[in-house]
């Protein structure tokens, strides 16, 4: 009659580890389904100004961006310029994050063809300049 005590316990201790490996099984194989980050879409319009010699990009809607994530790449057919956080203005400096209403100068020089609006992940922005 002791004996039977003995069996149930045992029972219950196997099933008890059955549910954690097979929850452990699980959460590990979940890993694999979750989505990877997606890059930030923005939508954004290009003016030039060649009184002052500058080309800004102005937010108009979609994701906020870092400022400290941004470059601008600014290239003519000969040579290709790279303005990160510090070699543009960003307006209002305020922020530090390029939002609706948020704009980006960057210096045009004559020649200049193509400007990308770019993260570590994703072209944001491509253009011509006319």
């Amino acid at each position: 009659m002791k004996d039977e005590a003995v069996s149930e316990v045992v029972g219950e201790m196997l099933m008890i580890s059955l549910v954690l490996l097979l929850v452990a099984v699980f959460a590990a194989s979940l890993g694999n389904f979750l989505p990877t980050e997606r890059a930030p879409t923005v939508n954004v319009m290009m003016t030039t100004n060649t009184t002052d010699n500058n080309i800004t990009l102005y937010h108009k809607g979609g994701d906020w961006v870092q400022a400290k994530d941004l470059e601008v790449i600014v290239a003519d057919t000969n040579s290709t310029r790279t303005y990160p956080l510090g070699n543009f203005t960003l307006s209002p400096p305020e922020k530090q994050v390029f939002d609706i209403g948020s704009s980006i100068t960057v210096p045009y020089q004559d020649g200049d063809k193509q400007v990308r609006l770019v993260t570590p992940r994703a072209v944001i922005f491509s253009g011509e300049v006319k």
